[in-house]
């Protein structure tokens, strides 16, 4: 901190005290200075209404002047009397013009009033309209959370046994009275051939057995 801060800190009442003086002295001089103005402004005024009630007398002078010599020509004069034709003509002709000052000072409150009549009563209007019913207000909210899994049941009771199926068809293909033999022309294939008494049985021949398995048919 300087030397000059220093005197400023251990001074600064002193200058706060200064600052303020100098805003009221600024605040009143501001005061002054429109009061001036508004007494100047009403100078001018009251200078202005001056002017202008003595150019109202001098003319209503003028005016009745030349009724009189138009009087004394014996013909009728066509303006009237400034008096009739202004009303309270000598009130706004007199010099100095009466300005009025400053609002007095508010009067005591007056006592109050008798109650006026009773109004005669009012004929009831019309019903108006049904409204429409509201909307319903109430708004579902989210789902909530889903909660634990309950217990396990008991376990159900056994079913009943269902009922045997029937035998399947025999693995040959065959129709009855047929049985697989190999054709005369095709030793290696096999073909549903009509049994007879000097057939052999419906067993396949050894040599089918020893067939690769890519050569078998059914």
């Amino acid at each position: 901190m300087t030397r000059a801060e220093r005197l400023f800190y251990r001074r600064r009442i002193l200058l706060w005290g200064v600052a303020a003086l100098l805003f009221l002295g600024g605040g009143l001089a501001l005061a002054f200075l429109r009061i001036a103005q508004a007494d100047h402004r009403a100078d001018q005024m009251a200078a202005e209404a001056d002017r202008r009630g003595g150019a109202v007398s001098t003319l209503a002078t003028d005016v009745r002047r030349l009724r009189s010599q138009v009087r004394a020509a014996g013909d009728v004069p066509a303006a009237p009397d400034p008096g009739d034709a202004i009303e309270d003509l000598p009130s706004r002709a007199e010099v100095p013009v009466k300005i009025p000052g400053p609002p007095g000072p508010t009067g005591a409150k007056g006592d109050r009033g008798p109650a006026g009549p009773t109004g005669p009563s009012a004929s009831p209007g019309p019903a108006g309209a049904d409204g429409q019913a509201g909307a319903d207000s109430v708004v579902p909210g989210p789902a909530g959370p889903a909660g634990p899994p309950g217990p396990a049941g008991a376990a159900g009771a056994d079913g009943k046994d269902g009922t045997n199926g029937r035998d399947g068809a025999d693995g040959q293909t065959c129709p009855d009275g047929y049985s697989l033999r190999p054709p005369p022309d095709d030793p290696d294939g096999l073909i549903c051939r009509r049994n007879t008494p000097s057939s052999p049985d419906s067993t396949p021949s050894p040599a089918f057995f020893g067939l690769p398995p890519d050569r078998r048919r059914s």
